[in-house]
This record gives C-alpha cells, structure tokens and sequence, in this order.
C-alpha cells in the first residue's frame, strides 16, 4: 500500500498546477491524500473552478487506480475529514491551521479568527482531541475567509507589502511551526494513549507554504509545503513501514518526484531518534 500526501494546491488560481501535470507525481500511488487547502472552494472568485479542477484530478487518479481522500484547510473549511491516520495509528495527516488559533497570525483578521476559535473550542467541550481543537479551527477558517478572500500570490504579496511590519510576523510563524506542530501531536498522542490506541509518532501537515523536516522530541514533523508562493512542494509516502519527503521539480510542464533529494525514516525507529526541540532534519 502506497500512501502519497501533498497539500495546498489551491487549485482555482493561475498560479495552482493542472491536473495533468501533477499525474506524474502522483504514479503509482495506491491512496492519494490531498492534505488541505487542495481547492479555493470558499472563494466566490476561485472556488467554481477550483472544485471544477479538483474534480478533473479526481478523475485522472481513479483512472489510474488510485482513491483519493481530502482533508480540510482552512481556505476550503467544511469540505473533507478533519484529518487522519495511517500507517496503523502511528502517522497522523491534517493540514496544520489548527496549530495556531488565529490561524495566520500576521493577518488583519487574526484577533477575530483567534476570537472565534476560542468560542467554538469552549463549545466543542464535549469532543476529544484532537476532535476538539480541529472543530474549533472549522469555525475560525469559516470566519477568516469572511474576512480575507482568496487571491493570486502577487495580490497577496502587494497586501502584505502596504504593511510591511507582517514580514517579521511570518517568518516567526515559520520558525514556531515544528513546535506547534509537536504540541498539537503531543496533545492528540496524550488523548490517544488514554483509549489504549497507537501513539503517532509522526505528523504531516501543509499550510505555512514551507516544506521541511524537523524531529521534536522525538516526534517526526513533515511539511509538504505549496504549489504556490513561496517555495518548492514536497510529497510525503508511506509505504513499507516507511515515511519520506521528496521535492518535486517541474520537467516539461509536469511535477515529478526528485528521487535524489528524498529522505526517508522508518515509522517505528522515530521514537528513538534524539534531537534538541526543532532541529532541522537535514
């Protein structure tokens, strides 16, 4: 069983890849997973053709024998499974807005995203984690998108560039991801271990749009990264007892898995790996 996980296509803006093009990425892949963020669904602009694509993608996988499964993000909320595990329990999937209340901390709308989130995580009382954080992060997407649109990455840099103090705010945010992310798994593995099931013992999430690799506490963090601004996307597999990332670069106008760079761990060997909190996985 050949399980590959991408996030953040967006499909919907130009920038977004064809369905085509992502075929070659995706070979021979028994599961895809689309990790959040796969569509601009909650956009009036974007969100018509974004599930029009999506559905397109959805097509070619199937006729290649592969099943697909989507997880939520937060510019398409409401739209698939809050997240998921694979690898029997130990590798936990979702797309990762759920690691910070306001979602995008540099954004205009953060104190009424964090404020909405706050409400539906008192709400949710009667759900387990992670259930309870990720329904809180459902409502704090739905209201973020009612107050930042979707837009093509120029748009959204020219946004940023009239207030230029969101710079520092979004490389910090880069910098605290592995350690959120490790909270969020510490959080979802503590409620686990309480229903005598399999502790993860790795996560892979997407919406910071910066791949990487980092062991926190012994735990494996993998972030697929973005098809749009700012850098190159990764895949993750898991197949074998296996986990890896692998960058794709586009050859010909299709994306295709860089063999060369992948880096691979065994599921059952994370444990035991040692690293001071958020050290790069190089």
């Amino acid at each position: 069983m050949k399980v590959v996980i991408l996030s953040d296509l967006h499909l919907g803006l130009k920038a977004a890849p064809t369905p085509a093009a992502l075929m070659a990425a995706l070979d021979g892949a028994n599961e895809v997973i689309l990790n959040g963020d796969a569509a601009e669904s909650a956009s009036s602009a974007f969100g018509h053709r974004g599930e029009e694509l999506l559905s397109e993608l959805r097509e070619r996988l199937a006729r290649a024998g592969a099943s697909v499964l989507r997880i939520e993000g937060n510019h398409d909320p409401a739209t698939g499974e809050l997240c998921a595990l694979r690898a029997h329990g130990r590798v936990l999937i979702t797309h990762g807005h759920a690691f910070h209340p306001a979602i995008a901390p540099w954004s205009a709308a953060a104190n009424d995203v964090a404020s909405e989130f706050q409400r539906a995580y008192q709400a949710a009382e009667d759900h387990a984690e992670p259930s309870r954080t990720l329904l809180a992060s459902r409502a704090a997407a739905i209201s973020e998108r009612g107050f930042d649109s979707a837009a093509s990455p120029l748009t959204v840099l020219s946004r940023m560039a009239t207030r230029p103090w969101v710079f520092p705010l979004v490389i910090g945010y880069w910098r605290m991801f592995p350690e959120l992310s490790a909270r969020f798994m510490e959080r979802a593995g503590a409620a686990a271990y309480t229903r005598a099931e399999a502790i993860p013992q790795a996560i892979v999430a997407g919406h910071s749009h910066r791949a990487g690799a980092w062991l926190v506490r012994g735990k494996l963090i993998l972030n697929t990264g973005s098809f749009t601004f700012p850098g190159q996307p990764h895949v993750v597999t898991i197949a074998d007892e296996n986990i890896s990332l692998t960058p794709l670069t586009r050859v010909a106008g299709e994306w295709r898995q860089d063999a060369s760079a992948r880096r691979t761990w065994v599921i059952d060997e994370i444990a035991r790996s040692t690293a001071p909190p958020s050290t790069p996985v190089s």
